[in-house]
């Protein structure tokens, strides 16, 4: 069964939502996320991906204090991601209460030091996320296109012991246009063993179903929640 995980990204310490990246299209549904985060909880969710869309932007994590006062509020097991750049940021965001640290841009900027990172705290605490447009990597709060393929990068991590790889598709992130089932598919096809977590673009249950179909081990929700297009208490939960 697939695994559905709300989320919530962060601007200035609220609750909001772009549309394929970009900041100037940011809506704010809230100014306080832990009152979202105890919303999903209390409909049986047990994860949540959290977003610091302040630290991808800037590099550093902005919206710690959001991570703590989420996790000291909730039971949810809350994977951060946003702006994570060195060991002591690392040990902040767990300190705050982060079960899972999710890297992007560090992945591919610098790789030395993510590497460094695994071998001292462990592969199984991280999740490599890929922003990714036409199946090309970006970087930085979606804002840079690097020249690397998913697939390369996916297959670099594998070998480093990563299992949880979460893919976001720019294209379709925050348009609720349906989600790209064919790249999702292909993914799951060529890393069968792996977990693969699709973002980008639910807009129904037919796009969870199909997911589900297509061995895809978890799904994002963000603004069909948000916009009421799908309904939080219906969903088909899964407990990690």
């Amino acid at each position: 069964m697939i695994e559905i995980i709300p989320a919530i990204d962060i601007i200035d310490g609220q609750c909001v939502r772009l549309s394929q990246g970009l900041y100037n299209k940011k809506r704010v549904y809230s100014n306080q996320p832990t009152l979202i985060a105890k919303a999903f909880e209390n409909q049986g969710y047990k994860r949540l991906h959290l977003v610091d869309l302040d630290g991808a932007k800037s590099g550093k994590p902005e919206n710690l204090k959001v991570l703590e006062k989420i996790c000291s509020n909730t039971n949810l097991i809350v994977d951060y991601s946003g702006g994570i750049r060195n060991k002591e940021q690392i040990e902040n965001a767990l300190r705050a209460g982060a079960k899972y640290i999710a890297i992007g841009s560090l992945a591919i900027n610098n790789s030395s030091s993510f590497i460094k990172f695994i071998e001292k705290f462990g592969a199984q605490l991280f999740i490599v996320a890929s922003d990714v447009l036409n199946e090309q990597v970006y970087i930085n709060g979606w804002q840079e296109k690097t020249d690397i393929k998913i697939y390369d990068l996916i297959s670099r991590y594998i070998e480093l012991g990563i299992q949880k790889f979460m893919c976001t598709d720019i294209s379709k992130d925050g348009m609720l246009a349906g989600v790209n089932i064919d790249f999702y598919k292909s993914l799951k096809d060529q890393f069968k063993n792996k977990y693969i977590i699709a973002s980008g673009g639910v807009s129904s249950k037919k796009d969870i179903y199909e997911l589900e179909k297509a061995g895809i081990d978890a799904i994002i929700v963000g603004k069909a929640f948000y916009e009421d297009i799908l309904p939080v208490e219906n969903l088909t939960l899964k407990q990690c």
